[in-house]
């Protein structure tokens, strides 16, 4: 796995992130249950470093850029499974909801396998291969594999 670069730790740093970061996540892990996810062993490690923080930091355009990991604030009383069984058949593993990205225009999921993807409309984008990753693609603004 390849660290996160200064730039990346900057951001996440700035918007209340620190390293070996582990909240509870009891609230999170509930919510999902009881929107009938089966959760990973990653995604307690995973939730519980980097969610309930909305990452915001500058875009070379001059506009603000966000995302965050708050699967409720992504679900809310709206979104069921159901309406994301496509995406699984897209991607062919399990997802779970985990956040928003793009300042909150695409929902972003984690898989079975660690990668994390962003789902807008049909269009289907994979962030990375691993949180890491991801996080680096969002930070930088590194355009992220299109999923057909």
């Amino acid at each position: 796995m390849k660290p996160l670069s200064e730039e990346t730790i900057k951001i996440l740093k700035q918007s209340g992130w620190y390293p070996g970061r582990n909240i509870d996540i009891q609230d999170t892990i509930d919510f999902l249950l009881s929107k009938r996810y089966t959760l990973f062993p990653h995604s307690i490690k995973i939730l519980s470093e980097f969610s309930e923080i909305e990452y915001k930091f500058d875009h070379p355009n001059g506009r603000i850029e966000s995302f965050h990991m708050i699967p409720k604030m992504a679900l809310g009383d709206y979104y069921e499974k159901e309406d994301f069984e496509e995406i699984e058949r897209r991607v062919n593993e399990p997802l779970i909801p985990i956040g928003e990205a793009c300042r909150g225009n695409m929902i972003m999921f984690l898989s079975e396998t660690g990668k994390i993807y962003g789902e807008t409309g049909y269009y289907l984008e994979k962030f990375g291969d691993n949180i890491y990753e991801a996080l680096e693609n969002l930070c930088l603004f590194k355009q992220g594999e299109e999923i057909e």
